[in-house]
């Protein structure tokens, strides 16, 4: 302590105060007058009054409360990793979370690995126990290596070093740091945390993190056992510091009055019964500070864990833990040198009801919190009902119910309001400031009462007679042994009163995924959408990346706070792993992660909208709504004959491709049920057939001239066909017993082949049509399909599962896979000339057609080898429509009259004359009547051939072709 310590040490010592107030007090009166005679005196009396007084204000302070206005801030930097050239030192007194200056910085491999290490304290600590990144508390295995969370796992390497005297440099760090640390690096005497860090994005997304750890401070000499140890016992932190020759007040052991500082950790390790079961140590101490504060704020801080002072006096450092000691010195009238000073109460600006403060806890991460309140109900209403509170910062207590003791203390010291000014006598000589003292004063009611002594002064003064007399002043503060009452009391703490989210924990956003056809250069390609979403408000951006699930490496989609991303042109059927994450400005999620498959060009187009039949003689006028798929590629357009209970797969095609952008067709016009579906480039159709009714009553004035009738027997020429129960239907490709295998092992039906359905087959009818000559004539058919599926259980299809046409659990009438085509061939020969020339066979359609005679085939066919068309009734007709033939004003002449039609018709149903100038008793007569005409002859009453003027009308049908 120098200087200071010296002069304080002797301006305090009794001896020497007395000595020197006697010095001064009989000096001779030469001196006297020469320096001002009584002036002087008082001035030298005074002047030691004064600096007595000061010197114990200053270090041993009346009962008063410290103010640490930026105790939150300090709390905060704690924790705080440095990087500046300059910093002050840090101890370390009990058990606290702790970061440091950067004391080395490098990077090595390309930048692979960052080397920090963090200086914690600046003296040897018992312990460095858990590490943290940011505010993540990591698992670390014998080696040091992070292995959870997994965040970090494998990426970080911890090595602690205690700051031993004698500590070696670190072995990794200098084989890793390409020779910048040495073994000359020893930083002996500094506790730090060597920490390796491999390069991560995404464990470290803002860069370098802070990185903090729980310490165990400075071990402690205790004067009880004349051990050092470590230990949370404020008396002996204080008296670390009081002697600490570095950082502290390099006091002398001759300078620590070591009975006191016994009784004081002591006190301190009294156990205190908690509300909530179990005990705890009455005062600890768990902080730190820097050598840059001013030894008096520091040492005013380390007495806030215990309530406690520090007194110097006689040479001396004692000191007091927060304890009521009943006092062992009474005062009364006849201690007294003058009259009693009283003030019964502190002014309003002094006083106060509640106490409440900041802390820090290990139960919040020894991060600054409010710990409870202490407030008074009593004192409240004694002030008018206002509550007033003292910000009481406890920068040194961890512990919820500790610090609520503490608060109690120093508001029931606050309302101890009685202060007494008592000049004393010699007596009051052998008080310190800190002690307990009774006083009985008959005139103010005190009996016994108790005080504490706030300030001591020296005094010198004269008598009545002018006789000089010494004694002290004291100032006294009343004191209640309640005021260190604690009967379990406390509130429990209320750790996140706030409860914020983790800024470091983000989760994983929520991803949707569609996609879409879009038109892209006139061509339609397969656009997946993904769609990432999240409830955190703090997420300013999403990452979103894919890939196809056979591929490695995923591409990028971008990094946008829109969410909203797409993957143009990829493949249709092919499934893509997709995944997300979050992004915030301190950290970013792990990634969300989903798979979707692109239906793309494989989705089924629309149904058909808007369909409708429009007969106009022998054609169905067809339109419909376009279907709006970028991939259509044309429809298809069939027909059944029943007009109730048609399915689309017991259908024949009408048209099995009309292309697009068409929306209308024209077929031929059939009673029955037309169905449309759309078909895409895939070869994808409608999952629903749209259909519409027609019923085309019988044409009237038709003859049917001819109808060949195929089933039930169908007796014409067979290819690859075969009738089954009055049924035509496609054969199979091989014979029963040809079937390799064992019987029960062939798929489906018996009959059906074990999947060996022939694709394609014909019959060819029976016999020609012979109309005798050349007619045109309107042909029609009656033709009926049903569909045979020989698989009827789902194992027994043949082939991978989603090759099987339509939907899963699907109307099986909905397959188009059987068709069953009608062709017909003509000719104008003879047919039974031997020799005829027919045309090549043609798909048939109804109409009117130019002929003598006619063949007609039926074409089979399946895609489905397991799948059959099966023709139930199978008919043709021709129709020969009405005809009529007229003349008139034919003169007949006097012979026979021959009538030639021209054309011939291919039947004569009748013929009517009218004659225009017959006289009476004429009449005539019809000869040789045929399809090719007549011979008429008119006759008089006489009977004789006359001349006559008639008009005929001639009915029948057909017409001879020219």
């Amino acid at each position: 302590m120098g200087l200071f310590n010296d002069f304080v040490k002797a301006l305090t010592n009794p001896a020497t105060l007395i000595t020197v107030a006697a010095a001064v007090y009989f000096a001779p009166a030469a001196v006297i007058a020469a320096a001002g005679g009584t002036m002087l005196f008082a001035a030298k009396a005074y002047v030691i009054s004064a600096a007595a007084s000061a010197a114990m204000q200053s270090l041993a302070p009346k009962p008063k409360l410290p103010s640490f206005a930026d105790f939150s801030t300090q709390s905060v930097n704690r924790t705080q990793m440095i990087k500046q050239p300059t910093v002050p030192r840090r101890m370390v007194y009990g058990e606290t979370r702790v970061s440091g200056v950067l004391g080395f910085a490098e990077s090595t491999n390309d930048d692979k690995y960052l080397h920090l290490v963090i200086l914690m304290a600046s003296h040897e600590v018992n312990s460095i126990g858990q590490i943290y990144i940011n505010d993540t508390a990591i698992t670390i295995n014998g080696s040091g290596n992070c292995t959870a969370p997994t965040q970090y796992a494998n990426l970080i390497r911890i090595k602690k070093h205690l700051g031993a005297s004698d500590q070696s440099a670190d072995t990794d760090l200098i084989a890793d740091s390409n020779g910048k640390w040495t073994t000359n690096h020893k930083l002996s005497g500094i506790a730090y945390v060597y920490a390796r860090l491999e390069f991560d994005a995404d464990a470290f997304p803002n860069g370098l993190p802070n990185i903090s750890a729980i310490v165990q401070g400075k071990k402690l000499y205790d004067p009880r056992t004349s051990s050092t140890a470590y230990s949370t016992n404020p008396a002996l932190a204080i008296r670390d510091y009081l002697t600490d020759s570095i950082y502290g007040f390099n006091a002398s052991t001759d300078e620590i009055d070591d009975t006191s500082f016994t009784t004081a950790a002591n006190v301190c390790d009294e156990n205190v019964t908690l509300s909530g079961g179990g005990t705890e140590k009455r005062y600890t101490v768990n902080g730190t500070f820097e050598s840059n504060g001013s030894p008096k704020n520091i040492l005013e801080n380390l007495l806030t864990p215990m309530g406690g002072e520090v007194i110097f006096s006689n040479g001396t450092f004692k000191a007091k833990a927060a304890k009521y000691v009943s006092p062992t010195v009474t005062l009364d009238e006849g201690d007294l040198r003058g009259s009693i000073g009283l003030q019964s109460r502190r002014s309003r600006r002094d006083n106060f009801n509640a106490v409440k403060g900041v802390f820090t806890s290990p139960d919040n991460n020894f991060i600054a919190a409010d710990y409870p309140a202490f407030t008074s109900t009593t004192f409240r209403n004694e002030d008018n009902g206002d509550q007033v509170f003292l910000d009481m910062d406890l920068p040194y207590t961890t512990s919820s119910p500790m610090a609520q003791r503490l608060a109690k203390i120093a508001l029931f010291r606050n309302r101890q309001q009685v202060t007494l000014e008592m000049p004393c006598k010699l007596k009051a000589f052998q008080l310190n400031v800190g002690d307990t003292v009774s006083v009985t004063n008959e005139r103010f009611g005190f009996s016994s009462k108790v005080f504490e002594v706030a300030e001591w002064n020296l005094a010198f003064e004269n008598d009545g007679n002018g006789v000089p007399i010494m004694g002290v002043d004291l100032v006294l503060r009343e004191l209640n042994s309640a005021v260190y009452d604690w009967n379990a009391e406390e509130k429990i703490f209320q750790q996140d009163n706030t409860t914020l989210p983790d800024p470091f924990v983000i989760a994983e956003p929520v991803i949707t995924t569609t996609d879409e056809l879009r038109v892209l250069n006139e061509a339609a390609v397969s656009v997946l959408i993904v769609r990432a979403t999240t409830s955190n408000p703090q997420v300013i951006d999403f990452e979103v990346q894919a890939k196809k699930s056979t591929d490695t490496d995923f591409i990028s989609l971008g990094k946008s706070s829109a969410n909203l991303f797409e993957f143009l042109n990829v493949d249709d059927g092919a499934i893509y792993d997709v995944r997300a994450r979050s992004i915030t400005r301190l950290s970013r999620s792990s990634y969300a992660i989903t798979q979707h498959q692109i239906v793309g060009e494989s989705a089924p187009p629309q149904d058909v909208l808007d369909f409708s039949v429009n007969i106009i003689n022998t054609e169905a006028h067809l339109s419909w709504t376009p279907v709006t798929d970028l991939d259509l590629s044309h429809y298809h357009i069939r027909h059944a004959r029943e007009t109730s209970g048609a399915t689309y797969a017991n259908a024949i095609d009408l048209n099995a491709k009309v292309a697009r952008p068409a929306n209308t067709a024209v077929v031929e016009a059939m009673t029955g049920t037309y169905f449309i579906k759309a078909v895409d480039k895939l070869g994808n159709a409608s999952l629903n057939a749209t259909s519409k009714l027609a019923i085309i009553e019988d044409i009237k004035n038709l003859n049917a001239v001819a109808t060949t009738t195929q089933n039930p027997n169908f007796t014409g020429t067979k290819v690859n066909t075969a009738v089954v129960d009055n049924k035509l239907q496609l054969n199979t490709s091989i014979n029963f017993d040809s079937l390799s295998g064992n019987f029960d092992d062939a798929k489906g039906l018996f009959d059906g082949g074990g999947g060996n359905i022939s694709s394609s087959g014909t019959y060819e009818f029976d016999n020609y049509v012979d109309l005798g000559n050349i007619y045109t004539s309107r042909v029609s058919h009656n033709l009926n399909v049903v569909r045979k599926d020989y698989v009827d259980t789902f194992d027994s299809a043949l082939g991978n599962f989603d090759d099987r046409l339509g939907t899963f659990d699907g109307d099986p009438q909905a397959f188009d896979d059987v068709n069953v085509e009608l062709l017909v061939a003509t000719t104008e020969d003879d047919p039974s000339s031997g020799s005829p020339t027919y045309t090549a066979f043609r798909k048939f359609f109804v109409g009117d057609y130019k002929a003598r005679a006619y063949k007609f085939k039926a074409n089979l066919t399946t895609s489905d080898a397991e799948a059959s068309p099966q023709i139930t009734a199978l008919s043709v007709t021709v129709d020969m429509p009405d005809r009529v033939v007229s003349e008139a004003d034919i003169v007949s002449g006097t012979g026979s009259k021959a009538i030639t039609f021209s054309p011939s018709f291919k039947a004569l149903q009748g013929v009517g004359i009218s004659a225009s100038n017959l006289t009476s008793g004429d009449y005539y007569a019809i000869t040789s009547k045929s399809a090719t005409g007549f011979t008429i002859t008119f006759y008089n009453s006489s009977d004789n051939v006359v001349n006559r003027t008639f008009d005929y009308v001639a009915k029948g049908y057909g017409e001879l072709a020219a």
